[in-house]
């Protein structure tokens, strides 16, 4: 057995402590959404195309996306933070109240967005990657945080409970 799987083998051997977790965290996009969406909107997303342009320093990061039918795509709400408000309760459309993190609202503590998406196309402008996506729910100008592939066995919960009334 080579010496670095040695290391390794030991490593697994020696108990782990968590350090503390950090207050805060800092996270830079890795790319862009690009639509014809200017505003927030609650609805009507599903029809919507849109690019997400990656940063140059993350394309070699998107090999081999194009095999896959869906993405997962996380996305920093960046115009939420000047909303007049944030409540902590909405009401929906069925008249049924929800606390904030029980609905998909812009209006989130930390902005954050988190959307399955299809992919539609792959392309390599030089050393630019764009992906083509249809149904994300981000404006012109989103930046994006992250972007996974889409896996059934573990992104796909069938039996999903929705309350009545959502």
């Amino acid at each position: 057995m080579d010496a670095s799987r040695v290391k390794l083998f030991r490593l697994r051997q020696e108990p782990f402590h968590r350090p503390a977790p950090p207050a805060t965290i800092t996270v830079n996009p890795i790319g862009y959404v690009h639509n014809e969406i200017a505003k927030p909107m609650p609805r009507g997303w599903e029809e919507v195309e849109s690019q997400i342009e990656l940063r140059p320093e993350h394309c070699d990061r998107a090999f081999g996306i194009e095999g896959y039918s869906h993405l997962i795509v996380v996305f920093y709400m960046d115009l939420a933070t000047a909303a007049p408000e944030f409540p902590e309760q909405l009401t929906l459309k069925s008249g049924t109240t929800y606390g904030i993190l029980a609905t998909r609202s812009q209006l989130r503590p930390n902005h954050l967005g988190v959307s399955v998406v299809p992919l539609t196309g792959v392309e390599r402008r030089g050393k630019a990657v764009v992906l083509r996506v249809r149904g994300l729910d981000a404006i012109d100008g989103t930046p994006v945080l992250d972007i996974k592939p889409y896996l059934p066995e573990y992104d796909s919960v069938p039996g999903a409970i929705l309350p009545s009334g959502s």
